[in-house]
């Protein structure tokens, strides 16, 4: 599934091509795309695009008139910008045609098709944006910020993590990332954080997500992408691979019915008598 790095780079590749383009025709091939919000993508026709943006996983379009197109893309969809003449495959669940004779396509070519869209006037304070956490690129996301979402929450840093209602944006491949950054275990309890830990994770998260963005871009440049770009990535996916740090395998673990890589030496957590994780001080 798409996460934050992925989506900063797809808008800002489609930002120079598609904004000031007025929308020409518009073709739904999935009845179950449009939720919340206009029963329609009708009201988008004649309406220029004003800007690309992107709140948590969710990408979102502005059009004139305080039309608002959010997408979700899911687990497997991406989009497709280009010429008009190519027609579409049964894979393409949206269509957008602009006036230049190109087309954004929201394509989705492996089942269960879960890809979203909403058609709303407000989004900030409309399905599925108006219940999403902090941004964790933004100036707003402080160390404070960050006291503040977790204070009072017994709950694993995995779960902090990636619960779009705290933080927006962060899913399970750079939540891994981002522990492995901070030298903190996926299990370890919000609330056993010293002060020291706390500026770590902190400042993991922004490192992290930055320099995924960097390396996303590097790799791919101005050309959209189908599957996300992960090769780069330190501990997530490579159950097995020697950490690049301190040479110990990387291990795998299924918490909360995902995939959870991390160092066991690095990382590594004790158990005290009330049961709840902490972190290791030695290594």
């Amino acid at each position: 599934m798409p996460e934050l790095p992925d989506l900063e780079v797809v808008k800002d590749i489609l930002a120079p091509r598609i904004v000031g383009r007025t929308v020409r025709g518009v073709e739904v091939n999935r009845s179950d795309l449009l939720r919340t919000g206009a029963l329609s993508l009708n009201p988008l026709v004649g309406a220029g695009v004003r800007a690309v943006g992107r709140r948590g996983k969710h990408l979102l379009f502005s059009f004139d008139g305080e039309l608002h197109l959010v997408l979700h893309l899911m687990r497997w969809a991406w989009l497709w910008h280009g010429p008009h003449g190519y027609a579409p495959t049964t894979a393409t669940d949206l269509r957008l045609t602009f006036d230049d004779g190109t087309d954004l396509r929201l394509i989705e070519r492996r089942s269960p098709r879960l890809a979203a869209a909403w058609v709303v006037s407000d989004p900030l304070r409309s399905e599925p944006l108006q219940k999403l956490g902090i941004e964790p690129l933004a100036p707003e996301f402080t160390l404070e910020a960050l006291r503040r979402a977790i204070h009072g929450r017994h709950r694993s840093l995995k779960r902090i993590l990636t619960d779009q209602a705290l933080i927006a944006g962060i899913g399970n491949a750079y939540a891994d990332e981002i522990l492995f950054r901070a030298k903190l275990s996926p299990v370890r309890y919000t609330h056993t954080l010293t002060g020291e830990e706390l500026d770590r994770l902190w400042r993991a998260i922004g490192e992290t997500l930055h320099w995924a963005v960097s390396e996303i871009q590097a790799r791919v440049g101005n050309e959209l992408f189908a599957r996300e770009v992960r090769d780069f990535l330190r501990v997530h996916g490579k159950k097995g691979a020697p950490c690049l740090e301190c040479g110990t395998a990387i291990a795998q673990i299924l918490y909360d019915e995902a995939q959870t890589n991390y160092c066991p030496h690095c990382q590594r957590t004790e158990i005290p008598t009330n049961g709840e994780p902490r972190q290791s001080r030695g290594r």
